[in-house]
């Protein structure tokens, strides 16, 4: 070992024992400042240690010093060049052999003590710590004096306990439901209140050191109801009306000296009676030959209990001005039962039912709810007693015009298959597209036919179209052509899948002669089958609309032998529209006064109502509830980092508090939770999780507010207009 070597193990050897001189004093200082709080020695030792192991840890003990000692002796010693980093390398060439030689024999040493450098921070540190362990020891040896014990004595016996905080020591909420519910009294503990509407609720709070405390129950909106004292405890009695979130506060010479969480306080609804009628077809005839007895049944079931189940049938008899009803109760002895399947003979004959009357009747149910019960009601249905005397066998088949249920639903089906066949577009082959685009079309022919011979069109020209064969895809378009060199232009009979009606003979005649004369007069009065404006099932009203849907129809078939469905879909959509106004038109007599209408269909009518006017309305008060949150939610978020809030944030906090109640009712209760963190904000008692609910819940109203105004955005297009103009 050359004599540069041996100084480079000494100074790394003085390198270590600096590390390990810093990591004792540092370990040492911890446990001296662990002696301040606790006189274990257990504890003193266990501090030591650890503060060694992390002080030699960061202090590199354990670590080779080489580089740092071969960087001393670089500093220290000017004549070795800067040269040692040649030790490290395993070989060397020519020059960096006669450097290392030259620099090793050159060497001259000297004196190089760096094991107590830089270790004045550590003692001063530990100068510190031991100042104020002593520090601590007089204060301890003062408290143990006679004089500080006598003064700790009368302090402790100033202390009385009025002066001890006030807890909740104990909490019960009783409810007892509404007698008819037959449910059992529930007792509980928390004061998480879940109850049927209409219950009765107890509350009785316990609270330590209570005297002279006023309590009582808050809700969101800062109105409270008192609380009695009874025998050292506090009672407050109240009935379930509507839901909420409440919380307990309690003064003291009007100093607020409790204040709680806030609850919840659920009021579950009682619904009504649930009808489900056995029959199905709201619309029926009655003839001469059907039995007069009529068996009707439903399913009636309720959430606690069915009181009462009726039936009111009423007879309409008579027509035009002059029709009069006559109504009937027809009770079920069934009652008070939570669900039945109920079975009601309907008497046609007592009811004297006669043939041109119609019979409307429909099922009730109340239930036992008190004081006022719930009441449901089912569809009415509808039984017309057919006069056939004298009436002819197309009369009779016409009359499934006036209730059309099953034809407009057909439209709506095609409307339903357009919509699907553009849905599944991407998934189809090109042929699998057209086929099933020229089968609803050809749907949609059937259809324009059938209505097209109610409304007098005989023949498939006069509804429109010629004939198309939906087996040959060669010509799609042959039927929309207009050939003047084809015979059969005129086209054919309609296939319109509907009864064939009996050919009537008349020996016709129809003449050619001018019009102008006693032809033209009397030609409105003659029954000519080749004038479909006169040949129709329906009045005059009616047909025009009707007419208007055959067009619609016509226009929807075009795009849909043309392998666009998409361009069609807008003609079935007004096609409907066009077949519900006929329907409007068509539909049945009803008394004006003492009746109740039939109500709607829900399975088919529910959500499906026109709501434009009333969204319209909504829209506006949440857009105008939304301007009024977005200032104060930037308000609100802005005072989440302060540890307390003044009168004035509190104020903001109480009005955003009253405007995210009112916007719960478009929302729903899933909101409640911000309401509880605003509480919590307003009271100095919301927690970091708290604040980070709320930031997350009203971060997104400042989002999607409105930067700027349609004022605004006007300018920007008029600008945007003005110059490009100029260009």
């Amino acid at each position: 070992m050359s004599k540069i070597e041996r100084y480079i193990a000494k100074i790394e050897m003085q390198l270590h024992v600096q590390a390990g001189l810093k990591a004792v004093l540092a370990g040492f200082a911890l446990a001296v400042f662990s002696k301040i709080f606790t006189s274990s020695i257990l504890a003193f030792s266990l501090v030591a240690l650890t503060g060694f192991v992390a002080a030699g840890y960061f202090l590199g003990l354990l670590q080779s010093k080489r580089i740092k000692a071969i960087q001393a002796m670089h500093q220290r010693f000017s004549d070795l060049e800067f040269s040692l980093e040649l030790l490290d390398k395993p070989t060397k060439n020519v020059a960096e052999q006669l450097q290392w030689e030259r620099v090793n024999a050159s060497f001259q040493g000297g004196n190089i003590q760096l094991w107590y450098k830089r270790i004045g921070p550590f003692l001063i540190s530990l100068g510190i710590v031991l100042g104020v362990y002593g520090l601590s020891l007089l204060s301890i040896a003062e408290e143990k004096s006679p004089t500080v014990q006598a003064k700790l004595d009368d302090k402790s016996e100033a202390i009385t306990v009025a002066n001890l905080p006030i807890e909740m020591i104990s909490a019960a909420v009783n409810i007892v439901p509404p007698s008819y519910t037959d449910l059992p009294k529930v007792n509980q503990s928390g004061l998480e209140v879940k109850a049927i509407k209409g219950s009765d609720i107890e509350w009785i709070i316990s609270l330590s050191n209570s005297q002279d405390i006023e309590l009582e129950l808050i809700n969101s909106n800062g109105d409270g109801l008192e609380f009695t004292r009874q025998q050292g405890r506090f009672v407050l009695r109240d009935r379930v009306r509507s839901s909420g979130i409440y919380a307990l506060r309690g003064r003291k010479n009007s100093t607020l000296v409790f204040d709680s969480d806030y609850f919840p306080l659920e009021a579950v609804q009682d619904l009504a009676p649930v009808i489900q009628p056995a029959d199905k077809e709201l619309y029926r005839y009655h003839f001469t030959n059907d039995p007069k007895i009529m068996n009707v049944k439903a399913k009636v079931s309720d959430d606690f209990k069915v009181r009462e189940v009726f039936l009111v049938a009423t007879l309409a008899r008579g027509s035009g001005e002059n029709v009069k009803f006559r109504e009937n109760r027809i009770p079920v002895p069934r009652q008070n039962f939570k669900s039945e399947e109920l079975s009601v003979k309907l008497d046609l004959n007592a009811l004297d039912f006669k043939q041109g009357d119609e019979l409307y009747y429909y099922w009730a149910a109340i239930d036992n709810k008190a004081p006022e019960p719930n009441f449901s009601r089912s569809d009415t249905y509808f039984i017309n007693y057919v006069d056939s005397t004298g009436m002819t066998e197309e009369e009779l088949i016409g009359m499934a015009i006036h209730v059309m249920p099953d034809y407009f639903r057909s439209q709506r089906q095609i409307i339903i298959d357009t919509q699907q066949l553009l849905a599944d577009r991407k998934n189809l082959t090109e042929r699998e597209f057209n086929v099933t685009s020229n089968e609803i079309g050809y749907d949609q022919k059937m259809l324009r036919l059938r209505y097209g011979q109610y409304l007098g069109e005989e023949f498939e020209e006069s509804a429109g179209g010629g004939q198309i064969d939906a087996e040959n895809s060669d010509n799609l378009l042959e039927g929309y052509e207009h050939r003047h060199d084809e015979e059969n232009e005129a086209g054919i009979t309609a296939n319109v899948l509907l009864p064939t009606l009996p050919q009537e003979t008349h020996p016709e005649t129809h003449s050619t002669e001018d019009d102008s004369g006693l032809g033209g007069l009397l030609d409105s009065y003659l029954h000519n089958h080749e004038d479909v404006e006169t040949n129709t099932y329906f009045e005059e009203s009616t047909k025009s609309t009707l007419k208007l849907a055959l067009e619609q129809m016509w226009q929807s078939e075009l795009h849909l032998r043309l392998f666009e469905p998409d361009q069609a879909l807008p003609y079935e959509e007004k096609a409907l529209e066009y077949l519900k106004t006929v329907q409007q038109k068509s539909r049945v007599y009803v008394k004006r006064t003492g009746f109740d209408p039939p109500p709607l269909k829900q399975e088919e009518k529910r959500l499906t109502g026109d709501l434009d006017d009333l969204k319209n309305q909504l829209e506006k008060e949440q857009i105008a509830l939304a301007e009024r949150l977005s200032p104060l939610t930037a308000q609100v978020l802005g005072m989440l980092p302060k540890p307390q809030l003044s009168a004035t944030d509190k104020a903001t906090v109480q009005k955003f508090g009253e405007l995210w109640t009112a916007r719960m009712n478009y929302s729903g209760l899933e909101d409640w939770s911000v309401l509880l963190q605003l509480q919590d904000l307003n009271a100095g008692k919301i927690t970091e999780e708290g604040k980070k609910v709320l930031f997350q819940k009203l971060y997104p109203l400042i989002a999607q507010s409105k930067g700027v105004n349609a004022s605004f955005l006007k300018q920007k297009e008029l600008e945007k207009a003005f110059w490009s103009k100029l260009q």
